[in-house]
């Protein structure tokens, strides 16, 4: 059966599309078939895959306007292979238009299982890059998932940001939008192990929430490496294979699998 990964949280710069390209290539290194989807305007997943998003089309945008309007969506077009193996759903500024035209969209949540129904048992994984919001591209992404992972950037700020996430995720279940929608784990992501903050904040996210939500054993610590090889269009297991950053995703990709 095919996971359906949503990568989720409502505040930017925690880590999300670092983690969906990472993922991408780690679960594709250990032989798994990946789809990666760029579900934010911002189009930051197209260009960390190599992909320039003002100079490449059909995207998604494309596709769920297609099917919005009533036409054939033909997601296949859409989908493109990268360098490192995985395939990518890329997005590009205009997405940002989709959040309004999807208001007055009957069955407006299910708009993008909708497209991805054809091509869904082509992977192992798929993974949602979401935007940072709880908008109603993101309420698809949770809609049509079968997993969340919630990256928390060791920041007390960005802990406490976790509870509306989880809000989230609870609306789309009690609603039946999704109602057996499973968190995969959360993620503490860009921490500085050296410092007590850090290790007290992952400390109070375990007792918080370790009993109900799997808390990933793996944390992703801060790294110089992540922005190079964001600049250089690479994973970082493409960029600096023997890297700490790689082999921590590497880890994450291991516990996704057992």
């Amino acid at each position: 059966m095919t996971q359906i990964i949503a990568i989720a949280m409502q505040k930017g710069g925690v880590g999300k599309t670092t983690t969906a390209v990472n993922l991408a290539a780690a679960l594709t290194e250990q032989g798994q078939r990946v789809l990666a989807i760029d579900l934010d305007p911002q189009s930051n997943l197209t260009q960390h895959c190599g992909f320039d998003p003002d100079h490449i089309s059909p995207t998604i945008y494309d596709t769920l306007k297609a099917e919005i309007e009533g036409h054939e969506n033909h997601v296949a077009n859409s989908i493109y292979q990268t360098e490192e193996g995985f395939h990518l759903l890329p997005s590009q500024p205009e997405l940002s238009l989709t959040e309004l035209a999807l208001i007055n969209t009957l069955s407006r949540e299910r708009v993008l299982w909708t497209i991805l129904e054809p091509v869904v048992n082509q992977y192992d994984y798929i993974l949602i890059d979401c935007n940072p919001s709880l908008g109603l591209l993101v309420v698809n992404a949770l809609t049509a998932a079968t997993h969340v992972i919630i990256p928390i950037q060791a920041e007390y700020l960005a802990a406490r940001g976790a509870l509306m996430i989880l809000s989230s995720i609870e609306t789309v279940r009690r609603k039946k939008l999704n109602a057996h929608l499973d968190i995969a784990g959360i993620l503490l992501t860009m921490a500085d192990t050296r410092t007590i903050l850090a290790q007290d904040i992952h400390d109070a996210i375990k007792e918080q929430y370790g009993d109900d939500i799997r808390i990933f054993d793996t944390v992703v610590k801060r790294s110089i490496r992540f922005a190079e090889s964001a600049a250089a269009g690479q994973s970082i297991l493409a960029y600096d294979g023997k890297s700490q950053g790689a082999a921590a995703y590497r880890q994450v990709a291991s516990e996704l699998l057992q």
